[in-house]
């Protein structure tokens, strides 16, 4: 991995396009070509490829919502509160979101008021274990990646940063998880998207990304498909992003 700053290599832009949802949090991209996106206090749309937008019902009366991963076989959807650290389990049908419950919470690792923690991903099943799992980042103090059973929470692993990486990437926004294990930590305010992998339990540095942000337009959330496209969405414009990540 390169040393200083300069050296890190710039996702190349692929596209960029308004999501109608301007305060966009967290994504995932449907079997059709649309997306799922939490909006931080107005629940849960879908943005479909013509850029128009609906609210879905099962997002309504949900707050601070940062983070949403669907599962490989796209039958289920979780959604991520980081007030409260709350994770939400729905079924999606057509693209819309049925059946929901709260499953729990993610624990507290810090004396702050909010949880903290501000993005989540799926890995699939034979990834980092036999079953699926979820995987959470906390933001900042501390930054972690957390390894969660998807059915009851319970903490598989809690992961600290190595050294290259806390000092290349800053607060933790977002993360995504592909089939082959890359773990991509996203760190918006600072601009900068790390690869990731795990190794004998450990994180370990792959590369450093620099990406386009700003004070106005902050990106928040990123995602994976089923085809490894990498997307990110932004916190301020609304903006989705497909990206390009190239050494």
């Amino acid at each position: 991995m390169a040393g200083k700053s300069t050296d890190y290599p710039k996702a190349q832009m692929k596209s960029a396009r308004a999501l109608g949802v301007q305060e966009a949090s967290g994504l995932a991209r449907l079997g059709d070509g649309s997306f799922l996106v939490v909006d931080d206090e107005h629940g849960i749309f879908r943005c479909m490829p013509d850029g128009s937008s609906a609210q879905l019902e099962a997002g309504k009366g949900l707050s601070d919502l940062e983070g949403i991963a669907i599962t490989p076989d796209g039958a289920s959807a979780f959604v991520l509160s980081e007030n409260d650290g709350s994770i939400w389990r729905f079924a999606i049908d057509k693209g819309d979101l049925h059946e929901g419950g709260r499953l729990g919470e993610l624990p507290q690792l810090s004396k702050e008021r909010n949880h903290g923690w501000e993005g989540i991903a799926i890995a699939p099943a034979g990834t980092f274990a036999a079953r699926m799992l979820l995987v959470a980042v906390h933001q900042t103090d501390p930054r972690r990646v957390g390894l969660f059973d998807t059915e009851t929470l319970q903490q598989n692993a809690l992961l600290r940063l190595p050294r290259d990486a806390r000092e290349a990437i800053g607060e933790l926004n977002g993360v995504a998880v592909d089939a082959g294990g890359r773990i991509l930590l996203l760190s918006g305010k600072i601009g900068r998207i790390a690869e990731m992998r795990l190794e004998d339990g450990s994180l370990a540095t792959v590369s450093v990304y620099r990406i386009e942000t700003s004070k106005n337009d902050v990106p928040e959330g990123i995602s994976i498909d089923a085809k490894g496209r990498v997307w990110v969405c932004t916190d301020g414009k609304g903006m989705l992003r497909q990206l390009e990540l190239l050494p």
